[in-house]
């Protein structure tokens, strides 16, 4: 059975990328298996796209092929010193989300848990030279809340405010959000829709054609470090996984909060 409602093929996936180091860390993912990663993609024939073409492919015809959107948060000065000359390597666009009060500094914000390690961040003069080269630009905010946390007028200038400093500083529109902490509501979707294009979150799953605009579905590549799963990215057998581990955030999420 054919027609504009057949469900769409599990092909379309974004990547989630913190930093590029051997630290370790949940946010951390080693150099080498970055290599490995985007070797892989270039390997299988994977087309990798900008994010910012997702709301045309989520509007069009189910796409014939498997597509992946690469995107790093926080904006590590990592991602410029060992991710760089991998994505030119095999001309792989990506977005970056940079939480502008902390260009240049590190990710010490407020709300950073104290588990994690300070780490640099990019210097504005180096997100220009980024995007001089083809890399995309959105915003994380300038302060990295949650902005379900913060009255509306102070969540709407953390977004107004970081989306200005970013055009400042890259002379382009900035019309992708990523939220802090992958977390929104109603009231916080609404101000996005304002103010950008689309707006990624961190819902482990691969995009539907149901996925809403301001609220996408990312791959965390925390949970897809080894080789072997990531080649298997559009498995069946790495769907069943990919719904397991959400099952098991959630009941994690629900045992927090009954604490």
């Amino acid at each position: 059975m054919s027609g504009k409602n057949t469900p769409r093929p599990r092909t379309v996936a974004i990547l989630t990328y913190h930093s590029l180091d051997d630290s370790g860390s949940v946010l951390s993912t080693p150099p080498r298996v970055f290599v490995e990663q985007m070797s892989i993609l270039h390997e299988l024939g994977t087309r990798v796209i900008p994010l910012a073409d997702i709301p045309h492919v989520l509007s069009g015809a189910a796409p014939s092929d498997f597509l992946v959107a690469i995107t790093f948060d926080d904006g590590f000065r990592s991602v410029y010193e060992n991710g760089l000359s991998t994505l030119q390597r095999y001309g792989f666009p990506a977005t970056v989300f940079v939480v502008t009060d902390y260009c240049g500094q590190t990710n010490s914000w407020p709300s950073q848990p104290r588990y994690v390690e300070p780490r640099p961040l990019l210097s504005w003069a180096e997100v220009k030279e980024m995007c001089e080269i083809g890399i995309s630009f959105g915003s994380h905010t300038r302060t990295h809340p949650d902005l379900r946390r913060i009255a509306r007028r102070d969540a709407e200038e953390e977004l107004v405010t970081s989306k200005r400093a970013i055009e400042d500083a890259i002379g382009h529109p900035v019309e992708m959000l990523a939220y802090p902490y992958g977390t929104c509501d109603e009231s916080v979707k609404d101000l996005a829709q304002k103010h950008f294009r689309l707006a990624v979150g961190t819902t482990l799953d691969f995009l539907k054609p149901e996925s809403d605009l301001f609220a996408l579905e990312r791959l965390d590549m925390y949970y897809l470090r080894r080789p072997l799963t990531f080649r298997r990215l559009f498995s069946r057998e790495l769907g069943a996984y990919i719904r397991l581990r959400l099952r098991r955030t959630l009941r994690d999420l629900r045992g927090q909060a009954s604490e």
